[in-house]
């Protein structure tokens, strides 16, 4: 996950495509990355803050606690101007300059047809090793619904 999107920086300054808001809650999600750089670490606070929609700078230390993330440090690290800065280099570096569209979802290199709701589907699909648990589990329900439904 790349919290950047489509913003845009110019000359220093981001500007969000749904505002100044935006640019706080990426640069939060941002700090959380850098400071935790391991998936499993700042994956469920993203998920938490993302779970929340307009509302998620409401909910931004309640996510951290829940994901067991220092909130001091990520919103220390939010409200360092430089850092931010960086930051945002660093995440729009990392944001294909032909993207449309957000979520742009790519797996394995190849955009995703999924808007975010069967991604987990595409990643099971397109996964080449044995398969973990959830993707039995996924392929399962997948199974029964069309089986359901036909």
């Amino acid at each position: 996950m790349v919290p950047y999107g489509n913003s845009r920086t110019t000359g220093g300054k981001t500007t969000c495509q749904h505002g100044e808001n935006e640019c706080i809650a990426d640069s939060i999600e941002q700090c959380a990355i850098d400071i935790y750089p391991e998936f499993t670490k700042h994956y469920p606070f993203l998920y938490c803050m993302e779970g929340h929609g307009s509302n998620m700078l409401k909910y931004t230390e309640e996510c951290s606690k829940t994901a067991g993330l220092n909130y001091t440090q990520i919103e220390a690290c939010s409200n360092d101007a430089a850092r931010v800065v960086a930051l945002q280099a660093r995440f729009a570096a990392m944001t294909p300059s032909d993207h449309k569209y957000t979520p742009w979802i790519l797996v394995n290199g190849v955009l995703s047809k999924s808007d975010g709701d069967k991604l987990l589907d595409e990643v099971c699909t397109a996964y080449t090793g044995t398969w973990p648990a959830g993707c039995n589990t996924v392929l399962r329900e997948t199974n029964q619904k069309c089986s359901a439904d036909w």
